[in-house]
């Protein structure tokens, strides 16, 4: 009787943390989700007082939901990238660790927002522009000026970017609305 019991306990305490492990489990993953998707979207990204211009200019932009076929793509769409999950996220901390460091530790009002647009290549994503477009090169094709425009990039015989030739894309007039230093 007595081995009985001790073989019940020997299956009892690997079983209990089995289900503690999967419990914790779940219980991470369904926070980091919740956290992902909190963190995603245009009234947690322009909660800095800094993104305010960058935000404005995004409204009134086809992409930020203006005009009679606005759409509302959200930040994360275009300032992530979307080629991988793990890619997203890693580039998500990242990005959002840096962001929180400068709105809390630099002096905000030194950024030059001006040069930062010439360098918009590092913090957009082709991919983003890519998944929601997925039909832009068939349309392309049927369409000679657009055809021309992006023989090069569809060639891949070009470093161009989406944002390298549509500079103003996501922010309409955001030049306007960025202070000046």
């Amino acid at each position: 009787m007595e081995e009985i019991k001790k073989s019940k306990s020997k299956v009892i305490v690997p079983l209990s943390l089995v289900i503690v492990g999967l419990i914790l489990g779940l219980i991470i993953s369904f926070g980091s989700s919740i956290g992902v998707k909190h963190t995603s979207d245009k009234n947690y990204c322009s909660s800095c007082h800094t993104m305010q211009p960058v935000t404005n200019s995004y409204k009134m932009d086809v992409h930020g939901g203006a005009g009679k076929h606005g759409i509302e793509v959200k930040c994360v769409y275009c300032h992530l990238p979307q080629d991988s999950m793990a890619n997203y996220l890693t580039t998500k901390v990242k990005t959002g660790l840096h962001d929180l460091y400068a709105e809390y530790f630099k002096d905000t009002s030194k950024i030059d927002w001006q040069a930062m647009r010439e360098h918009r290549e590092s913090f957009t994503y082709d991919s983003a522009c890519l998944n929601c477009h997925t039909n832009l090169k068939d349309s392309t094709e049927s369409n000679l000026k657009a055809l021309i425009a992006h023989r090069k990039y569809f060639s891949k015989t070009t470093d161009k970017t989406c944002v390298g030739c549509h500079q103003n894309v996501g922010h309409k007039d955001l030049g306007l609305y960025l202070p000046k230093n």
